[in-house]
């Protein structure tokens, strides 16, 4: 080839480098994207499945007393009438339930300080949420919103930038059943 030739395949090679090097930039900019979105995604249903489950015990009514023992009716109309179950107002009961659900949720069986520690930060939480649950009205989450984001703070920086929803991924390893 001539040098003309040589030089004017050598300006289409550098632009198709370049084009090629934009490309691959871009791809590795957006597979970041992709993946910081993906967390946050992970993480808003974590989140969720948190609240959820703190406000499923929190939204549960008072247990009714058991009522003595009265001589059965003959129709309907004669049955006393039950009333509705009032909420419960007792917060160390509501937390000791939430409280349970928490280690339920995340398959903590046994005792461990660390994960007291943890659930003593997050009892704020587990009230907000109880709280908010238990409004006459549609209460705003912007409370338990507070609480939550103080406690994922505390996590943070008493874990050293771990996140409390990493520990929603602690899977079990399914050990073989043995029959002797």
């Amino acid at each position: 080839m001539t040098p003309a030739a040589l030089a004017l395949v050598a300006e289409f090679e550098a632009a198709a480098k370049n084009a090629q090097t934009a490309e691959a930039q871009l791809r590795k900019t957006m597979a970041e994207q992709i993946g910081r979105l993906e967390r946050q995604r992970h993480f808003a249903f974590r989140r969720t499945r948190l609240i959820r489950t703190l406000a499923a015990v929190a939204d549960q009514p008072a247990p009714e007393a058991e009522p003595e023992a009265e001589p059965e009716t003959e129709s309907e109309s004669e049955a006393p009438s039950k009333s509705p179950a009032e909420p419960r107002s007792d917060p160390a009961a509501i937390w000791a339930e939430q409280r349970r659900a928490v280690r339920d949720e995340l398959g903590w069986t046994g005792q461990s300080k660390a994960h007291d520690a943890i659930l003593a930060q997050l009892e704020p939480v587990g009230l907000a949420v109880w709280q908010c649950a238990s409004a006459t009205e549609t209460a705003a989450a912007s409370g338990v919103q507070a609480e939550l984001e103080k406690f994922e703070t505390w996590f943070e920086e008493a874990h050293g930038g771990a996140s409390f929803y990493a520990l929603f991924d602690q899977y079990v390893q399914e050990v073989p059943v043995v029959d002797f």
